[in-house]
């Protein structure tokens, strides 16, 4: 089980127009398994790294069928954990964020609450009041391992919000060009080193988006997964590319929900 820092990711879901089409596309893909927590929690399923336990085994993320009249995600939702939710939904407000749902309590399990944060990208807060709760893997095969926010602007100071709601370190990495306005802004939580996401300047097409979190998948080889996310019915719904130290891309599940995926790669 994964130690998961306040501030840090703490899980990823999304909504589904056609559950029964989108959990084999990523049992499959992924090699996960999956549980279905039944009508009274609006078959939410679970998604799972085996782990011979007879359950889904170690969570990595979560899908659920969208509720009537409301429109399904395109990308995963991202959400972050903190120690009060009530708390930081409204210091959030207090610096320009906008709260959508919540906070209300799932079970005995979390309290949670939807937001946008000032560029109106989504993301939710989760406080935790089981041991346990959230991503059971982080960073190894078929687990989430990054998250990535695009915006129209200057990276450190849309991420700005963060630091001063989660208490985020956010630092230039090295390989960042120091004649560059627009930086790459990478992440930490508040007393752990380790980075768990970061922004980057919209480019190109990337300018016609709105801003918002992407949750990244690591895998063994990019380029095979994509061309198997199409065998099965999905499609690719970005190129491969590489980038400093990755190769990356983004894959569409049969319903058109968008998720990153990426790879190590040797550095040149």
């Amino acid at each position: 089980m994964t130690s998961i820092p306040i501030g840090a990711p703490v899980w990823s879901d999304a909504l589904t127009s056609d559950l029964a089409a989108d959990v084999p596309f990523y049992e499959q893909l992924f090699g996960w398994a999956s549980m279905d927590a039944g009508e009274d929690f609006g078959h939410y399923t679970t998604f799972g790294i085996p782990d011979g336990s007879g359950g889904p085994g170690r969570p990595v993320t979560g899908v659920m069928p969208c509720p009537p009249g409301m429109e399904a995600s395109r990308i995963w939702n991202l959400q972050f954990r903190v120690a009060d939710c009530d708390a930081a939904a409204e210091q959030a407000r207090r610096l320009g964020g906008t709260v959508v749902q919540g906070p209300e309590d799932v079970g005995e399990m979390l309290r949670f609450a939807m937001l946008e944060d000032p560029n109106g990208a989504s993301f939710g807060l989760v406080e935790s009041k089981e041991p346990g709760t959230g991503f059971g893997a982080w960073g190894e095969p078929n687990s989430v391992a990054w998250v990535e926010y695009r915006v129209d602007g200057v990276p450190a100071e849309a991420m700005r919000f963060y630091a001063e709601l989660l208490g985020w370190n956010v630092n230039t990495p090295p390989w960042e060009d120091a004649s560059n306005p627009k930086p790459y802004a990478a992440v930490s939580a508040a007393g752990d080193e380790r980075e768990f996401g970061g922004c980057h300047a919209a480019e190109g097409w990337e300018l016609d988006l709105p801003p918002q979190w992407n949750v990244m998948v690591a895998v063994e080889d990019t380029d095979r997964m994509c061309e198997r996310a199409v065998e099965l019915g999905g499609s690719v719904a970005a190129e491969p590319m590489d980038v400093p130290g990755l190769r990356i891309a983004g894959i569409a599940t049969p319903t058109g929900t968008i998720v990153g995926i990426q790879s190590f790669r040797a550095w040149e």
